[in-house]
């Protein structure tokens, strides 16, 4: 019968954790900033912004808030579900999802006020709508994945 062990985690394990779910959700906001800096006659003149026609900037919206939702919604996991367990409690799934949300509109209000002190940037309440649309839905589906490959790992344990 295998029991867990009781020993806190090394320095080492802690690290390895950190950068295995931590890191990410940072180097996806540290873009997103970096992209938020960039002056508007910047974008304008990129390659990428006629990319995908006169929604290329709300397509790119949408993505980064998808991503950066899954990541933190993988992150929050990592951190808080217990590993041993076969089935979670319905409500830490959806509050997990729901902090996921918030954590990242909260970082999209971020964003969008530091647009404010950038030359031809300002804060627009349709880029935070459909970051908000890009981070409930990024959730949704990671969450969606997370309960398949729970159960498609119960599914592997009972056989």
């Amino acid at each position: 019968m295998p029991t867990e062990s009781t020993k806190p985690p090394s320095k080492l394990d802690t690290t390895v954790h950190f950068l295995r779910y931590g890191l990410p959700v940072f180097l996806v906001m540290g873009g997103i900033f970096a992209l938020s800096q960039m002056p508007a006659s910047t974008i304008d003149n990129s390659a990428a912004s006629g990319m995908l026609g006169r929604y290329t900037g709300e397509i790119a919206h949408f993505v980064e808030y998808f991503i950066l939702a899954a990541l933190v919604l993988r992150w929050i996991f990592a951190v808080t579900a217990p590993g041993n367990q076969d089935h979670l409690d319905p409500a830490f799934v959806r509050v997990s999802g729901q902090k996921a949300v918030v954590l990242t509109i909260l970082y999209a209000i971020s964003d969008e006020a530091h647009q404010w002190f950038i030359d031809g940037r300002s804060f627009e309440l349709i880029d935070l709508a459909i970051d908000a649309g890009g981070a409930i839905v990024g959730s949704g589906v990671y969450l969606s994945i997370f309960q398949a490959w729970r159960l498609q790992k119960q599914q592997s344990c009972k056989s």
